[in-house]
């Protein structure tokens, strides 16, 4: 059989038609392909750091600064560190590279561009102050954060399963709203001096924090320093408040007595205990890839996927509502309001080829046979490089009228 990480970068060869050729000519049907796509092996890996290009979904390029450790064989970790207004990649990385060295991740800072579009920057101007063209991350589009990690796992083999975001100031506000729209992809959270929304600099964001509780499934470290006059604490305090109102069962909330908004006044150097507490933290932060109960908040359709499900066709002005469960093995319950329609990408393991799935949604019920299909692995597998979000088959249901 095929290796695992030779089974990956052959999916990802830009000629599809003769991808799936030569996984026919091997008889690698589509639930072997899925197999392997989430199998590892032990080989050998060496350590090195440097610069590399990155280009971003919109063909955006930049430089981002690498620190990959040794593992021993096993495949490395992620650790995506977003800069602040005016920093880089370059600066950012050696705040974080012991914290990679010790846990096994690969540090990647990437260098924040301007817009591919003409922008006011007003989503960030209210805390950063008039510096209106300048460069920034997107809150919510196709950014360098996913770029980074798909070369993580295209050119590292890195671990899809254990991949942290983290940020500093602007980057801190980048991770919470990564966070909140595609928690599926990390394995854990660490804001920084960041916030929700710089709006809440005028009162609530109530758009924003319609999608806070996303994050309940997603294990989350949040560090401020109570002095920091730019982002001032109140702002993830009042976030953490929430969050922990409504059940996070995975949340630390560190204020730094004294600490600023610059990251060296926060008392983070390695073994300090501030470091100490997060390295502890960090070691076990491990994705659940196939959740058994999905509950996601979207308000535009580009970030309307959550794991197996997926709401499009979204309300313009509110925020979808999904609610999804996986009652047995062969059936699947959905509720959901703001979007006309839904997606479901199922997978093997628990259901076998020929299977019959009943899907509810909203109460309407219809059978499926479930159906694997090698296209639909490769394209999938191709759209993100992640194996945690590859169907074997991709069923579209219409929303039915209340």
């Amino acid at each position: 059989m095929m290796p695992p990480h030779e089974a990956r970068a052959l999916c990802l060869l830009p000629d599809r038609a003769a991808v799936l050729a030569g996984l026919r000519d091997r008889k690698i049907g589509a639930t072997a392909l899925r197999e392997l796509l989430e199998s590892s092996e032990e080989r050998p890996r060496q350590a090195w750091s440097g610069t590399v290009e990155l280009r971003d979904g919109q063909g955006r390029r930049t430089d981002m600064a690498v620190r990959v450790p040794r593992t021993a064989g096993r495949r490395p970790g992620v650790l995506v560190v977003l800069h602040g207004a005016g920093g880089s990649g370059e600066q950012i990385l050696p705040h974080f590279a012991a914290l990679g060295e010790r846990l096994g991740l690969a540090v990647l800072c990437p260098t924040a561009q301007l817009p591919a579009e003409r922008s006011n920057n007003l989503d960030v101007a209210g805390l950063f102050g008039s510096r209106f063209r300048m460069p920034r991350w997107d809150l919510s589009g196709p950014d360098f954060l996913p770029a980074a990690l798909r070369w993580a796992r295209t050119t590292l083999d890195a671990d899809p399963d254990r991949c942290v975001l983290a940020g500093v100031s602007m980057g801190g506000l980048a991770t919470w709203n990564m966070g909140m729209r595609y928690r599926h992809s990390f394995s854990a959270a660490v804001p920084v001096n960041g916030a929700l929304s710089v709006w809440e600099s005028f009162g609530t964001d109530e758009r924003t924090r319609a999608l806070l509780p996303n994050t309940l499934p997603l294990p989350l470290f949040v560090v401020h320093g109570s002095a920091d006059e730019q982002i001032p604490a109140r702002f993830d305090r009042e976030s953490v408040e929430t969050l922990r109102a409504l059940g996070h069962k995975d949340l630390r909330y560190e204020e730094v007595a004294g600490g600023g908004h610059g990251l060296e006044t926060l008392g983070l150097e390695p073994d300090s205990p501030l470091f100490t507490r997060l390295e502890q933290w960090l070691a076990g932060a491990q994705r659940t890839a196939q959740p058994d109960e999905i509950r996601h908040r979207a308000d535009e359709d580009r970030h309307g996927r959550a794991h197996w499900v997926e709401a499009g066709g979204i309300t313009p002005g509110r925020a979808a509502e999904i609610h999804a469960v996986r009652t047995s093995p062969a059936r699947i319950e959905v509720q959901v309001s703001g979007a006309r329609r839904v997606t479901l990408h199922l997978r093997g393991g628990r259901l076998a080829p020929g299977d019959t799935c009943r899907i509810s949604v909203n109460g309407t019920a219809s059978p499926v046979r479930f159906t694997p299909d090698l296209p639909t692995v490769v394209d999938s597998y191709r759209e993100t490089a992640d194996p945690g979000l590859v169907a074997e088959q991709i069923v579209h249901c219409a929303v039915p009228e209340r």
